[in-house]
């Protein structure tokens, strides 16, 4: 099959040429965020000669933010209520882990979460690779898509459609045709639950029906406005108090230059030449005259700037929820429950970003579940339900918190398996199973915490901690 080049690279009315005009408002505040991001923050450009300091904390915040929210890998857990029997649903679990490991989910989601919070949104798309015999998770830009919901329910997409382009020949191998085109191709893939239409340069190639019977995408807010689909950036609130920061930055760097050279200032003299500010340099002036150096600092001037730079930082550590005692200097020595108290919301930010991130779990996991046993052939009993566990938002004391899970479980408050997944542990049904298999019990039988197993019990009596 050949296709031939057209002029400009679209049809005339085609879908590609029709989305040129759709959500512009969109599409340009996602350039003016990702410029911001990228230190592109004055509003002006620079006159000859000029120089301009650019302290980039929009970057650095949105970062301390992600690094805070992914601290440690997320563990994907199938619930026992998920359906399917014990070993489907450790099946389903085995192979999360295995997709996740090999395709190094922990980096591209640590990613994702960054591009989310520069632009608004974040998107996954999850489509079974024949050759590989898997499902494969792949980031998809977010200024390359436009999509809709159903009426009445923004949470519900009914249509996605992507656009990427490509080089000649990884379209040919793509979509196995021929090309008579030497520039990129626009590629257009036209999602709905039903169907597929794939464009090439403006002409339909294919449309056939859906092969995964859902639309494999899965769209998030990185922060979600009400009744509406696309989400909101974390530079919003920012942007205006970081170039302000800037500019008083730079106005600072000048007077400490200026004052690094000194400027002379001569009074009742009618001409300069010969007189320089040089080290160990005589002047001869005339009579009831005089001369001086211009001190730039004198009368506390630079002080009044610093304090409204300090006003400034004060100012983006608020609207941004990231104090600055979590770039770990508080410049006070405080207790360390002063310390969660001051960082706290910080702590609520990441929060309301795991909540999210909880969502596309389940989603992306459900995709990933489909496909296994849809294509892959495996017996998972119809699991798709997970539940993402997250390791702590703040450094935690490990051996106190061992001590505590432990009177928990010594008491009967919680189960073993629930404090095993509290200290980290990746598969606490497992665990369990070698504890209880070690102590010589059958695994199949969960032992009342009155009659713990032998291997379980500890010098100091305390039920339930292991070594």
């Amino acid at each position: 099959m050949a296709l031939l080049p057209t002029s400009g690279g679209f049809v005339p009315g085609s879908l590609a040429d029709w989305l040129d005009s759709q959500d512009v408002d969109r599409q340009n505040r996602y350039r003016t965020f990702l410029d911001f991001y990228e230190g592109l923050q004055w509003d002006r450009r620079p006159r000859p000669g000029e120089t301009r300091l650019t302290a980039n904390y929009a970057r650095a915040l949105v970062r301390k933010v992600g690094s805070y929210v992914f601290a440690e890998p997320v563990i994907q857990q199938v619930p026992d209520d998920a359906g399917g029997s014990p070993q489907q649903r450790r099946r389903a679990a085995d192979w999360l882990d295995r997709i996740a490991s090999e395709q190094d989910l922990h980096t591209l989601d640590f990613q994702t979460l960054l591009d989310a919070a520069v632009l608004g949104d974040g998107c996954f798309k999850v489509t079974w690779d024949a050759d590989r015999a898997r499902p494969v998770v792949s980031p998809v830009d977010p200024s390359g898509l436009w999509a809709w919901s159903q009426p009445g329910n923004v949470r519900q997409l009914r249509r996605i459609v992507q656009r990427y382009s490509l080089q000649p020949a990884e379209a040919e191998e793509l979509f196995d045709l021929t090309l008579a085109s030497e520039g990129r191709i626009r590629v257009v893939e036209d999602w709905t639950v039903d169907r597929l239409a794939i464009e090439l340069n403006g002409q339909t190639i294919s449309d056939e029906p859906n092969p995964y019977g859902q639309i494999p995408y899965v769209l998030f807010p990185n922060l979600g406005k009400p009744h509406e689909l696309w989400g909101e950036s974390d530079l919003v609130d920012l942007m205006d108090v970081c170039r302000e920061i800037n500019r008083r930055m730079t106005v600072i760097s000048r007077i400490l230059q200026v004052s690094g050279n000194p400027i002379v200032v001569l009074e009742n003299v009618t001409g300069s030449d010969g007189i320089r500010a040089d080290e160990g340099a005589i002047w001869e002036l005339p009579e009831d005259s005089r001369a001086y150096l211009l001190d730039m600092l004198q009368g506390g001037g630079v002080q009044v700037h610093l304090d409204y730079v300090q006003l400034l930082f004060r100012t983006l550590f608020d609207l941004s929820e990231t104090p600055r005692t979590s770039f770990g200097d508080s410049g006070r020595v405080l207790s360390g429950t002063a310390l969660e108290v001051e960082i706290q919301p910080l702590v609520q930010k990441v929060q309301r970003k795991r909540r999210i991130w909880d969502s596309v779990y389940r989603r992306r996991n459900a995709l990933v579940l489909d496909q296994l046993e849809r294509f892959g052939g495996e017996d998972l009993g119809g699991v798709r339900r997970t539940e993402p566990v997250w390791g702590p938002i703040l450094p935690r004391d490990r051996e106190a918190q061992v001590r505590a899970e432990t009177t928990l479980v010594s008491h009967g408050v919680r189960s073993r398996r629930s404090a095993m997944t509290t200290l980290g542990t990746d598969d606490p049904e497992q665990e369990w199973a070698k504890v209880l298999e070690e102590a010589g019990a059958d695994p199949g039988h969960d032992q009342r915490v009155s009659d713990p197993p032998a291997a379980l019990e500890t010098d100091g009596g305390h039920d339930g901690d292991t070594d």
